[in-house]
Formats: C-alpha cells, structure tokens, sequence
C-alpha cells in the first residue's frame, strides 16, 4: 500500500538504476524502462536540450525526494576536514 526507499546512493549513476528506484515507488506511473529511456535519453549532442532534459527530471524527481545534510540531520558532528595530497607517479604509471 505504502512504499518507502531510503538509500544512500547517489541518483546520479545512472538513468536506468534511477527508474528501477521509481519503478519500485510509483509502478503505475514509471512501469516501462524503454519508455523512460525515451523520455529522458540524455545521449544527445545539444547542451542546451541536455540542459533542458535534466531540468524535466529533477522537476519530476522533487516530490520523490527529501534531501538532507549530515549539518542539519546531526549537529554534533564536527565540520568536513578534507587534506589533499599530490603525489607523483610511480615508474610503472609514467610508462603506461
């Protein structure tokens, strides 16, 4: 009767894993993977048609959705501390 999908997975891997995901919540609205490839076929050369694609999908995708921060889900975590590190490449790599 109710269905709920929690992941942690980011929804950008790709457009069939995102239907799967839908198909599983809403069946009788996503119930063709063909269709929506059709729908949402992002293979295309146009930025701006790409552009205009992907801004379709998130407008269908906002109801679907609650996203949330680790800031505002947990307050006692301490902020993000990222160090980067360059290093060189290994002989090996250089030959490759």
């Amino acid at each position: 009767r109710y269905r709920l999908l929690l992941t942690g997975t980011p929804l950008q891997n790709n457009l069939h894993e995102l239907w799967a995901l839908l198909n599983f919540l809403v069946p009788d609205v996503f119930a063709s993977a063909e269709q929506f490839d059709d729908w949402f076929n992002l293979d295309i050369d146009d930025a701006d048609e790409k552009n205009k694609l992907i801004s379709q999908l998130h407008k269908i995708l906002r109801p679907f959705m609650l996203r949330r921060l680790k800031v505002d889900v947990e307050k006692s975590l301490p902020p993000k501390h990222e160090t980067i590190l360059f290093t060189g490449m290994s002989k090996m790599q250089k030959k490759l």
